[in-house]
């Protein structure tokens, strides 16, 4: 299968140089692909521009070394291969048919993650952590503790670039737009939000695994108490018009 790139396609600017250079070939199994080939494509695209406006703001040269952590089949991946091509670029997941697919169309080196944070562990130190979807499904514990975990991987002065759902998501699920996850979950999700600045509820019969929402404040504060690293950039609604980004470097 490939994506097809449609003459009306709008991409960030940050993104646009680099379509030319993508790798069109999709995964015929890939989760994140729900036939929109416009929206796949600005979805990659849009993590890009993050991810391109945090290495200007912390002042660093092109990466080296890049983990896209939960990467799925590639759909940022894709994006990153063709801006840093000469990169030692890793992907993981839990699907070993994702990774083996971007083994072969990214030249990736892959590897299988986990569900245990403290169990983690990466092969290689990098220059760039790109999480995408991620810590929007783990507890507040969940998410600093992988926070943690993935500044002890990246070199001096390398960045963390981690999406979250913050007010907008809150606003889709509120206005009946779009459906997270059940009443109940999405009840204690909001207390939570509301009274500590992080809600969290597990999906129904997936202990560990669910939704969370995370106000800047909460995520700030985090990153306060590290004294070993600083908030680069913290923007809404960044990716995809969607999650917010925070980026975060190692000092």
């Amino acid at each position: 299968m490939q994506l097809v790139v449609h003459p009306d396609l709008a991409l960030p600017r940050g993104a646009q140089p680099f379509l030319s250079k993508v790798n069109l070939d999709l995964h015929e199994g890939d989760a994140m692909y729900f036939g929109n080939d416009r929206h796949y494509l600005f979805c990659g695209a849009s993590a890009l521009n993050v991810i391109l406006s945090a290495l200007s703001l912390a002042d660093r040269p092109d990466p080296s070394a890049i983990l896209d952590f939960g990467s799925g089949a590639g759909r940022v991946t894709r994006w990153l291969r063709a801006t840093f091509p000469l990169a030692a670029l890793d992907t993981c997941d839990l699907r070993e048919q994702d990774l083996r697919f971007c083994q072969d169309a990214f030249q990736a080196r892959t590897w299988v993650s986990g569900t245990s944070i403290e169990d983690l562990q990466a092969p290689n130190k990098y220059d760039l952590i790109w999480l995408g979807s991620v810590a929007t499904h783990l507890s507040s514990e969940g998410t600093e503790r992988l926070l943690l975990k993935m500044l002890s991987w990246v070199n001096p002065r390398g960045l963390v670039v981690m999406s979250l759902h913050g007010r907008y998501a809150l606003q889709r699920q509120g206005s009946g737009h779009f459906r997270y996850i059940d009443d109940s979950g999405w009840e204690r999700i909001k207390a939570g939000y509301e009274t500590a600045g992080y809600g969290y509820s597990d999906y129904e019969g997936q202990k560990g695994y669910g939704i969370s929402l995370t106000k800047p404040s909460w995520i700030a504060s985090l990153v306060e108490r590290l004294p070993s690293a600083r908030m680069i950039t913290f923007s809404e609604r960044a990716w995809d018009d969607h999650h917010d980004v925070i980026a975060i470097q190692s000092i």
